[in-house]
């Protein structure tokens, strides 16, 4: 968590020269979420995040963006019967490069943006279920500390007000690390999802 932190402090203190052509506010998500070379069918695992978001903007089309979120993910398979559910918890930290089309006062504004995503594990369980039998497991031990992928988005911006925006994205992320301490398999963080956030404009 602090390293999640210091990163954004660092963003924030090389954009405060420049506080009119920033903005910043809450933002939260809902989507679903997988693990790679998981044994079983896969199946829908509800994934959700919520934290803060921090965005630079010229008045050209290019920006700079960053997040702080706890996002909630993992994955769920069934095999022989057997509900087997990993649930993964993450301080995460997504740093974009926004590029936004039309103009700046546009009502509505088009946006992609893409960008490294740093994850922080807090906490990670398994679960496997059978005939309403429940059998929960903490694994956080066999779960990397440090998860590192690449994050791809398209959305649209809707100004509220002269200084408001409602921020929307389908977004994506593609974990590039193995996320286990064993040696017996390779698996990576996956997940897609729609965020919804409110952007506040800073300065004047």
């Amino acid at each position: 968590m602090k390293k999640a932190m210091i990163i954004v402090a660092i963003m924030g203190v090389g954009f405060a020269s420049k506080a009119q052509t920033v903005s910043f506010g809450p933002t939260g998500g809902f989507g679903h979420s997988w693990i790679t070379n998981s044994a079983g069918d896969g199946k829908f695992n509800p994934a959700w995040n919520a934290g803060v978001s921090l965005i630079y903007s010229t008045k050209s089309n290019f920006g700079l963006g960053a997040d702080v979120k706890y996002s909630a993910e993992g994955n769920k398979v069934v095999e022989d019967g057997i509900t087997n559910t990993i649930n993964t918890n993450y301080v995460r930290v997504p740093l974009k490069l926004i590029y936004f089309f039309g103009a700046p006062n546009s009502v509505v504004r088009p946006k992609i943006s893409a960008g490294p995503t740093f994850g922080f594990l807090t906490d990670a369980s398994s679960a496997a279920s059978t005939q309403g039998v429940k059998v929960k497991t903490d694994i956080t031990d066999d779960i990397k500390n440090f998860d590192f992928g690449l994050n791809a988005a398209a959305g649209l911006n809707f100004r509220l007000a002269p200084r408001t925006w409602l921020n929307t994205d389908i977004a994506f992320y593609q974990g590039l690390t193995d996320i286990t301490k064993s040696n017996n398999s390779t698996q990576h963080n996956g997940n897609v999802g729609v965020d919804v956030g409110l952007l506040f404009g800073l300065g004047k």
